[in-house]
């Protein structure tokens, strides 16, 4: 991405976060938090590859779980101990590239 991430406030991120990912606040930094329930276990592999291509283009990386029937990825800024425009954009271009899930 080159520049640097701009710190958003919880309510900010509730307000443009997709419906699909969740803000979890049970940490001592916030993330969001987006989980994929899947039918079949290649289907895991592709969100990977997907949201893997994400990170890379924005340099931008989550952590992300994978179970046969599931995916999960939490995104923060870790230099900034919370929530940026990058987990924002993270999230939103995952959405539009994963909405068909």
């Amino acid at each position: 991405m080159g520049n640097s991430p701009v710190p958003l406030s919880i309510e900010q991120i509730r307000k443009e976060l997709p419906t699909t990912w969740e803000v979890a606040t049970a940490d001592v930094v916030p993330k969001i938090v987006r989980l994929y329930n899947l039918p079949r276990y290649l289907d895991g592999i592709k969100i990977i590859a997907a949201l893997a291509d994400i990170a890379n283009d924005m340099d931008h990386h989550p952590e992300i779980f994978f179970s046969y029937s599931f995916v999960r990825v939490e995104l923060c800024t870790h230099s900034l101990k919370g929530l940026s425009s990058f987990d924002l954009q993270f999230a939103i271009s995952a959405e539009n590239l994963l909405s068909n899930l």
